[in-house]
């Protein structure tokens, strides 16, 4: 799907890159969180969360690199954003996944056992 296109045509430059800044957020985010997690000496946790970051960053890189015209149409959907029944699933539930990391990192922080 072409989102990001329709986004730049409708809401101009500041439109497109307030979406480039949230997703880089929420990529960095996720990086934290998994550092976090692995100071903790939770490696699984810190891996699956950046894990996590990765894929939504590939996945937001690709879709507005076919966006641009850089690369050629390979169908991955803007995630949290485009139409697409399992793939918004998918990306909920990969985000809901890192927010239970962060939760039971701030209970280890708290001194409490999760």
């Amino acid at each position: 799907d072409f989102l990001m296109a329709i986004v730049g045509e409708e809401l101009g430059f500041v439109g497109v890159a307030v979406i480039i800044v949230l997703f880089a957020t929420i990529v960095r985010r996720c990086f934290s969180i998994g550092q976090q997690a692995e100071t903790l000496e939770r490696s699984f946790s810190g891996l699956v969360a950046k894990g996590v970051g990765c894929w939504i960053g590939v996945q937001c890189f690709i879709n507005m690199g076919v966006n641009l015209g850089l690369l050629p149409t390979k169908g991955l959907t803007l995630p949290l954003m485009s139409y697409g029944g399992s793939a918004i699933l998918a990306n909920c539930i990969a985000l809901a996944i890192v927010l239970r990391i962060d939760y039971e990192n701030r209970v280890l922080m708290r001194g409490g056992g999760v």
